[in-house]
């Protein structure tokens, strides 16, 4: 598949700041990248520690630039070197994680909450300037309930738990496809 492109591409970024070498993906790609490659997706790209599957870093943008694959390349380096939880990734623990990379369709405004699926539906939750996101897999990863998945949200956004119940909040969805390194 052409996405998978895109894995050994995250990869390569993020040798390259650590090795000073250059992508040979990413050159093959600026001179030829397959069509499904050049669309405007927003996308997240998540280093997960090998073998915990614990987060070591996560960076993207609802709104995609275009090319998919430019963003993807940037948001790897992001993700790995930038991502203010963590401190940078160095040469010792590329090896210790794994890439994952979420393409996401275009969020849509929903009605209310019980027009949310979890397991499907990443969701996006602004309370006035507030503002928060979980990727479709999170939840199902923590195994969470929709209540759940809202009170969550809701403390990343820095509102109350139940912040998801005023009525100046409103909730937009999206999906991804998820590809991720073996």
């Amino acid at each position: 598949m052409e996405k998978r492109l895109l894995l050994k591409l995250a990869r390569e970024s993020i040798e390259e700041q650590l090795r000073g070498n250059s992508s040979p993906t990413l050159k093959e790609l600026e001179k030829s990248a397959p069509p499904s490659l050049l669309g405007e997706e927003g996308a997240f790209v998540t280093l997960k520690e090998v073998p915990s599957d614990n987060l070591r870093g996560c960076i993207g943008n609802i709104f995609g630039e275009k090319p998919l694959y430019k963003t993807v390349y940037r948001l790897a380096k992001e993700s790995a070197f930038r991502d203010p939880r963590f401190r940078p990734l160095t040469r010792k623990e590329l090896d210790k994680v794994k890439i994952e990379i979420s393409i996401l369709t275009p969020p849509k405004r929903v009605g209310g909450v019980e027009d949310i699926v979890v397991e499907r539906d990443g969701v996006i939750l602004t309370s006035g300037r507030k503002r928060a996101l979980f990727l479709p897999q999170i939840a199902s990863e923590q195994g969470w309930s929709l209540e759940t998945l809202l009170s969550q949200l809701s403390l990343k956004a820095g509102l109350k738990s139940d912040g998801w119940r005023s009525v100046e909040t409103y909730f937009e969805t999206f999906q991804a496809e998820v590809i991720e390194e073996e």
